[in-house]
């Protein structure tokens, strides 16, 4: 099992916040309620989708995502 460091973790978030920039949006939510927008609307999140899921997948879905630029 591997395991996934703070600071790892931060910058995975960091890059979701440029992503979901990228996608255009601009409210701070939890990986899960932005999962649970893009199930109704996927072309709005065609940049940061694939990273919401496997963030979901990795158990952060409770983790608040500001839409931010990255780096």
């Amino acid at each position: 099992m591997k395991v996934i460091t703070h600071k790892r973790m931060e910058l995975a978030m960091e890059h979701l916040a440029g992503l979901l920039k990228k996608d255009g949006a601009s409210q701070t939510l939890s990986v899960q309620a932005w999962l649970d927008a893009a199930e109704y609307r996927p072309a709005e999140f065609a940049s940061s989708l694939p990273a919401l899921e496997i963030l979901g997948l990795l158990g952060f879905g409770d983790e608040l995502v500001r839409p931010a630029a990255a780096g």
